[in-house]
């Protein structure tokens, strides 16, 4: 059975730049001279990319291309990443960090781990929707297969582990069972946030609308069976009932 791709989160690239631009070329303490001017064309590659991916689509941009915006030869990308695909990746995953700083700042108001999680999920929703040429070439990468990317990787445990805080915290505030892991249960909201955007974003089956109302009437419903109740107290398990013997 072929495997569901990963489908990675996405943040917003239309932030001001000029003053991470600034402050990208002061010098970390105890940098050397050689590391800052790795660190600096490292950045100056993610920015080159980032813009490029959301103008042109990840298929139109050719690796020269990002080089020559960047300033850098073109084999100084493969020093950083091993492939396009992985610098796609990376530019999200750097992305993702800001807009899931923005995504909880928006969420401090929300009353329940549903109404949290389907505003985060919301906000990277809204970000394919108004980037469909980019979005749409991550679909294209994510369906040819994103085996073995280590970026990809570390991009969807660096979410989980998010999840995974805010769980833990619905887990102590008595709103979600916590007899299990909840590393389990981030797992379960994140599938649930997979199956509708491939729906919507990679497959077209249905409009974005569809898409939004669907994953948080499946966050409810996931809920709902994970609530806290008698049987789940404590670790609590229901003794074994003695059998009777064979006749």
């Amino acid at each position: 059975m072929a495997q569901v791709p990963r489908l990675p989160i996405l943040a917003r690239v239309n932030d001001p730049v000029p003053a991470r631009r600034a402050r990208s070329r002061l010098p970390l303490a105890g940098e050397s001279v050689r590391e800052r001017n790795k660190r600096e064309k490292r950045e100056r590659l993610l920015r080159a990319a980032r813009e490029l991916f959301v103008r042109k689509g990840f298929e139109a941009t050719t690796a020269r291309e990002i080089c020559r915006r960047a300033g850098v030869g073109t084999g100084t990308l493969f020093l950083y990443v091993k492939s396009k695909r992985d610098l796609l990746f990376l530019v999200f995953r750097e992305e993702a960090r800001r807009l899931w700083s923005e995504a909880l700042t928006s969420t401090e108001r929300a009353t329940s781990i549903v109404d949290t999680a389907a505003r985060l999920f919301g906000a990277f929703i809204e970000y394919y929707d108004s980037n469909p040429a980019l979005a749409e070439g991550l679909g294209a990468e994510l369906l040819a297969g994103a085996r073995g990317s280590d970026e990809l990787i570390a991009l969807n445990a660096e979410f989980l582990a998010h999840l995974v805080a805010l769980i833990e915290r619905a887990q102590e505030q008595g709103e979600l069972r916590s007899d299990r892991p909840a590393s389990t249960l981030a797992a379960l909201f994140f599938a649930h946030y997979e199956h509708w955007v491939l729906a919507w974003l990679v497959m077209g089956a249905v409009p974005r609308e569809v898409a939004q109302a669907g994953l948080r009437e499946a966050l409810e419903l996931q809920v709902e069976g994970l609530r806290p109740g008698p049987r789940h107290a404590g670790h609590e398990t229901r003794p074994p009932q003695a059998r009777s013997p064979r006749r």
